[in-house]
């Protein structure tokens, strides 16, 4: 076995911890070159080790060169992987092992791989280790413009009917929502955190408002500065049109009358009603109207 300089001469190999969102994948490119003046031949080994809670959650390890093959791991399938390589002299052999996640697992499921890079002779030699741990991911939902709330709440709420529905065949069944966002800026989209996104959009259908989900995850770094909310009045003004989207005047036009931060209220008068009676709503409730 060569020191660490040296081992790097002849392969590139670059793993470490990470964190990975259910169904996403990670490439991690090999390099092994036979750096001596005759062919040898050299042998990549994978071992797998699992801490998850559902024992029939499966990952998903590929490896692509000149041959592509795939394997399925958990805690039920750990067997040992191999690969020969023959390279020849002064030769270099190129692989991408690709790592994919369980569409579906727990918050916190790990899958530890303990690699080994070894020549047939003995004298090059590497090991690495490297554990991936499931954590949850944020997708974006499209809704039409103006039903971003309503969606948000019948989502919440359907979402949970479905843990019930589980809990009865399994009593460990967790809420496959973790959390929902609906910010007041954005307009058409919903942000909704998950470890199975599959499930969400399954959760959703039907939901009226709800246009599908848009395709990848978004980075919490994205929409981070929506985590500190405004006060729902902001941008409020008096005099102002708006649309009633929630509540027994849903769908209704009216102007702004008065504006309460303290409560985050707002006195609006039916534009087309008969008698100008004030109604005072929640400024959730509320969505202003392009009055150019």
């Amino acid at each position: 076995m060569e020191t660490s300089k040296g081992q790097y001469d002849w392969v590139t190999f670059d793993l470490a911890d990470g964190e990975l969102g259910c169904d996403q994948t990670l490439e991690v490119p090999i390099s092994v070159r036979n750096i001596q003046s005759h062919k040898r031949k050299f042998t990549l080994r994978i071992k797998s080790d699992f801490t998850q809670r559902d024992q029939l959650v499966e990952w998903f390890l590929a490896l692509e060169g000149q041959k592509s093959k795939e394997f399925t791991l958990s805690p039920l399938e750990k067997n040992i992987i191999e690969e020969d390589m023959d390279i020849e002299a002064n030769t270099t052999r190129k692989l991408i092992l690709r790592i994919r996640t369980p569409k579906g697992g727990y918050n916190g499921d790990r899958m530890a791989l303990s690699f080994e890079i070894a020549s047939e002779d003995g004298v090059h030699r590497i090991e690495k280790k490297a554990t991936f741990t499931l954590v949850p991911v944020v997708v974006a939902l499209k809704t039409t413009v103006g039903n971003e709330f309503q969606v948000a709440r019948d989502l919440e709420r359907r979402s949970e009917k479905d843990k019930s529905d589980r809990q009865e065949r399994d009593p460990a069944a967790t809420n496959e929502v973790l959390a929902i966002m609906s910010p007041y800026e954005v307009k058409g989209y919903i942000f909704v955190e998950t470890m199975h996104p599959d499930r969400v959009n399954f959760i959703a259908r039907g939901i009226k408002g709800y246009k599908g989900s848009v395709v990848g995850t978004i980075k919490l770094s994205e929409i981070e500065h929506y985590l500190t909310p405004k006060p729902a009045v902001t941008g409020i003004e008096l005099g102002a049109y708006v649309e009633l989207i929630d509540g027994p005047f849903k769908g209704e036009k009216a102007k702004v009358m008065a504006v309460d931060s303290s409560k985050e209220e707002v006195t609006v008068q039916l534009v087309e009603s008969m008698v100008p009676i004030p109604v005072t709503v929640r400024a959730e409730a509320i969505r202003m109207l392009d009055t150019k």
